[in-house]
């Protein structure tokens, strides 16, 4: 489920943040701050937290917590006076200072009726007659938003048969463990990733 604040907006699956209309870009352990912060909302998360949360077991100098904290504000646009997302609570650590509101994902059925659908961990995603174009953006296509996807990287035609053929991804389309050359047919409980 997306988290929303203001023009912000989390998608926790696809570990990608919005900032208005741009992606922004979080490292790895920004995106975890981050998510621990506003899962714990509206309540503090003590530094001794942040560590045994982010490094288990490891030393680090309380000025790694910081450098995280100021990149989640850069990214944010938090500037600490007009704009507060990040609060310090001094001497015990940080907390997510607006309201956050989960938004379900964009509705994704496509006009016309459902013919079947395509699982996914965190998804599940209509597929109409005809041509269905998955992919990681465009107007014309089912998103799926993971990085390994190519802006357009598969279609699933369905007719008298259900078909999926690769449209040249950069990664490739796989049915089981075998690379999508040509278009192959598809059963209910087909494994394609």
């Amino acid at each position: 489920m997306d988290l929303q604040f203001g023009d912000i907006r989390i998608e926790p699956a696809a570990r990608r943040v919005w900032r208005g209309a741009a992606t922004v870009h979080l490292t790895r352990k920004a995106f975890d701050l981050l998510m621990l912060l506003v899962d714990r909302r509206p309540g503090t998360v003590s530094k001794d937290q942040i560590h045994a949360q982010l490094w288990p077991g490891t030393f680090v100098s309380e000025s790694s917590v910081q450098a995280l904290v100021s990149e989640i504000r850069q990214a944010l646009g938090d500037d600490g006076r007009r704009r507060a997302i990040v609060r310090t609570v001094h001497g015990v650590g940080y907390a997510i200072d607006l309201p956050v509101d989960l938004q379900a994902a964009p509705a994704r059925v496509p006009a016309g009726e459902v013919q079947a659908w395509l699982v996914g961990q965190f998804d599940r995603l209509p597929l109409q007659a005809g041509g269905n174009v998955l992919g990681r953006e465009g107007d014309d296509v089912i998103r799926i938003d993971d990085s390994t996807v190519s802006r357009r990287h598969a279609r699933i035609t369905i007719a008298d048969q259900v078909l999926l053929e690769d449209l040249g991804s950069k990664n490739g389309t796989w049915v089981h463990d075998t690379r999508v050359a040509a278009a192959v047919p598809l059963a209910d409980g087909t494994v394609v990733c």
